[in-house]
């Protein structure tokens, strides 16, 4: 661990999932495969179906704003309106089953024992919550029984850097923000989201890299860690 601000009492921790608790890209990728075969075995799709639905959920961002906050919206929205420009009858419907599918493909993941291991003993001495801009779902992931409470984007609450999940969750715990932890692998998502919401910051940087050199997040996290194991130090 490299400590950059002195720690105070830690009465809870929230953790990131996409990429601080699992590889997220693999599992994007194989949903985003998934999707697309199960929407070719009921409509004829363009060949560059990925990126013409990628194109379509750029353009509902720019018509819609507030949906670059909530991932699943934005995506059903741009699966709609794509099948709609293709000629597809009941695409409304079509997105509505696509979506349960997707949504049930990208929170497929097994997950290191070790990870089960430290969560399992964390939340034996402090309450632990899941904060993420992502769709996961803790129960499908297997998580659901370290996690007192998940906040993801969407609806009201505007991603991370934005405070609100921070502060739906220390609402939720009924703590002061600089009493819980927030655990995460983006310097400015996690890290300047988290002090900027009050709570205290820890970067997960497994590839060791030196944080004088990273433009995303501006502000110095309490410490930086490369392996997960090294929270035991936490217990």
């Amino acid at each position: 661990m490299i400590h950059y601000r002195p720690l105070g009492p830690i009465a809870a921790i929230s953790f990131d999932l996409d990429d601080t608790l699992y590889d997220n890209g693999p599992i994007i990728q194989r949903a985003e495969q998934r999707l697309s075969d199960w929407l070719a075995e009921r409509v004829k799709l363009r060949d560059d179906s990925y990126q013409y639905f990628q194109g379509w959920r750029q353009r509902v961002i720019q018509e819609e704003p507030a949906l670059a906050h909530d991932t699943t919206a934005c995506r059903h929205r741009a699966l709609a309106r794509g099948l709609t420009a293709l000629g597809v009858s009941q695409a409304e419907v079509l997105a509505d089953a696509a979506m349960g599918h997707f949504l049930e493909w990208r929170s497929e993941c097994a997950l290191a024992p070790e990870v089960h291991q430290l969560l399992a003993q964390l939340a034996t001495r402090r309450p632990l919550v899941a904060i993420s801009n992502g769709n996961a779902d803790i129960d499908r992931l297997g998580l659901g029984p370290y996690f007192k409470a998940a906040f993801h984007a969407g609806g009201s609450r505007r991603m991370k850097p934005a405070p609100d999940l921070f502060l739906a969750a220390a609402q939720h715990l009924k703590l002061t923000p600089k009493a819980i932890l927030h655990i995460g692998d983006h310097l400015r998502e996690d890290i300047e989201g988290a002090l900027g919401a009050g709570f205290q910051a820890a970067w997960y940087n497994p590839q060791g890299l030196a944080i004088k050199d990273q433009h995303k997040g501006k502000l110095l996290p309490h410490f930086e860690f490369q392996t997960l194991a090294s929270l035991r130090q936490l217990l």
